[in-house]
């Protein structure tokens, strides 16, 4: 059995591997508001988000024309398949368990403004 802690370093760290199935990280957004958000991104499968502590407000795009902000809740599980980005609102903590295939393909998009 292995038990870890959370002490997030970075915005993204990979803390748990198997192997060529899936992973597991610690997800702490670097934006503080939707302005500071320049691009979305889209994996080729979906992730699993779990707030574990703050507030996250997730950004979702289908068409990358629309938005909708989405805050996440506690005890709620995110299953994001579109194109996405994160912010804490106003920089407050937000920490978010996130569990994704291993090498994973990434796609990003700029926002126009």
């Amino acid at each position: 059995m292995k038990v870890l802690n959370i002490s997030p370093k970075s915005r993204w760290e990979v803390i748990f591997k198997d192997n060529d199935h899936w992973q597991a990280g610690i997800y702490v957004p670097e934006n503080t508001s939707r302005e500071d958000i320049k691009y979305l991104e889209k994996h080729d499968a979906p992730e699993l988000f779990y707030l574990i502590e703050g507030r996250i407000v997730l950004v979702i795009s289908s068409d990358l024309k629309t938005f909708h902000e989405v805050e996440m809740q506690p005890g709620k599980i995110y299953i994001v398949d579109e194109w996405h980005n994160a912010y804490r609102p106003e920089g407050v903590k937000g920490i978010a368990l996130v569990i994704e295939k291993t090498n994973i393909k990434t796609q990003y998009n700029e926002i126009v403004s």
